[in-house]
């Protein structure tokens, strides 16, 4: 090993672990792991855009725009507290419900917006009927990952493969998203089991007549801007399934399937005040994370550290059983501890020098490897982005979970998810469709 892939090496090794350890935000740490490349110059700035991948940056980015939107618009409280009124306020109906509606939305719009907008309201419903919100929020967020991990847009983990190998949503609509419903439901059973006998007791002793004057279309601020961002969510969708036949014609990346929707409305509705702002609302701190990771891991990749690590499995990778299973628990146990991002990348660089010598279809690797991305961020409050939302919002009312009373309710419903998913992906090995 020369020293310039020692070097990268240690740079993504400390990149890694003060990411995990939260002392200072992601984003500084990753552009702090760019510039020290650039200082050893095992990149040169005219080289690192060469290592980005463009393509994920501008979806992630289209896809922002389309959600905050439909966001500012009312839409989804509009949507939750109609929700809460057609169950009556019932305890045991919410805490099924709302973790549903966590794993489906997760699936369209990326959990990160998902759980922005559903922890305070969760939390303020919570405080109405009386009950405990941390078990309803946890289950919202082990959802919310599962759900994300069935639909190309649900993750970014599925965004960063699916654009590496040019899957579309129709590709991880097909593969993952009955594997994403059999777990959410799995893990949803395990929570519903052990909150059951508390809702229940909560249950008898609600006064309904407090929530008669609450009005759910009084939430939506914008009908108009609703309406144009629920009709550019569903023509990102539209334009994904279509990708295929589309390029025939059009040169249809994942990035422009968000991008045309989003600034079409930005075109016809950019003067509206409530999206006046909206380019300072994105979340570009996490396009920066995005970026500077990309280039991080390019490092490995540039000083062949990956190339050699994949030749050294060549062996072993031969056995599809054995590398799919050794790939999904990997990702299940690092991203609990790891930004589920950075490791979508390098096990994406993997896979590619893999699929070079296997006599197998590669692509029960990115299958195997995106679900266990997804899932496994869920076990730790730091895992996923989504997590540290939910966590952070509680922290900042004066709740404090702590890691031990997280990883409590989590640990069961979503390791019997993970199970249930791969006992799925072995399956699909035995029978060939992946």
């Amino acid at each position: 090993m020369d020293n310039k892939a020692i070097i990268s090496l240690i740079i993504f090794a400390c990149t890694y672990f003060f990411i995990a350890i939260e002392k200072t935000p992601k984003v500084y740490v990753s552009i702090a792991g760019v510039l020290l490349l650039v200082l050893f110059r095992i990149f040169n700035f005219e080289e690192i855009h060469n290592f980005v991948d463009w393509d994920t940056i501008s979806f992630l980015f289209g896809i922002f725009l389309v959600v905050k939107i439909i966001e500012v618009s009312g839409f989804f409280n509009y949507l939750s507290l109609k929700v809460i009124k057609k169950f009556n306020y019932d305890p045991l109906k919410i805490f099924l419900f709302f973790p549903i509606l966590s794993w489906f939305l997760s699936g369209f719009v990326d959990s990160i917006t998902v759980l922005t907008f559903l922890t305070p309201l969760t939390y303020t419903l919570c405080r109405l009927i009386k009950i405990d919100p941390i078990p309803l929020i946890v289950a919202e967020v082990c959802l919310a990952n599962v759900g994300g991990s069935g639909t190309l847009m649900g993750d970014p983990p599925n965004v960063i493969l699916g654009s590496m190998f040019n899957l579309g949503f129709t590709d991880f609509f097909i593969h993952n998203y009955i594997i994403s419903f059999f777990s959410g439901l799995g893990a949803l059973f395990l929570f519903y089991l052990k909150e059951k006998n508390k809702l229940v007791k909560i249950r008898e002793s609600i006064d309904k007549k407090i929530f008669e004057k609450i009005i759910p279309e009084e939430a939506i601020e914008d009908k108009l801007l609703a309406k144009y961002g629920l009709l550019g969510l569903l023509s990102v969708v539209f334009l994904l399934i279509f990708r295929d036949i589309i390029k025939k014609i059009f040169p249809l990346s994942i990035g422009i399937c968000s991008l045309i929707p989003s600034f079409f409305i930005l075109f016809q509705k950019g003067s509206n005040v409530k999206l006046k702002n909206l380019l300072r609302e994105i979340d570009i701190e996490t396009l920066l994370f995005f970026v500077s990771l990309f280039v991080i891991v390019g490092s490995l990749e540039k000083t062949e550290l990956i190339k050699k690590f994949a030749f050294s499995l060549k062996d072993f990778s031969q056995n599809g059983y054995k590398i799919s299973t050794i790939l999904f628990w990997f990702s299940v146990g690092t991203s609990a501890f790891i930004d589920n991002v950075p490791e979508a990348m390098s096990i994406g660089y993997l896979i590619k020098h893999i699929s070079k010598s296997i006599p197998y279809r590669f692509t029960i690797l990115i299958w195997g490897s995106s679900l266990g991305l997804d899932m496994g961020g869920n076990f730790t409050p730091i895992g996923a982005s989504a997590n540290v939302v939910a966590y952070g919002f509680l922290e900042s009312q004066g709740i404090k979970i702590g890691w031990k009373r997280w990883i409590k309710l989590m640990f069961l419903p979503n390791l019997f998810a993970v199970f249930i998913s791969y006992i799925f992906v072995i399956l699909k090995f035995m029978i060939g469709f992946y």
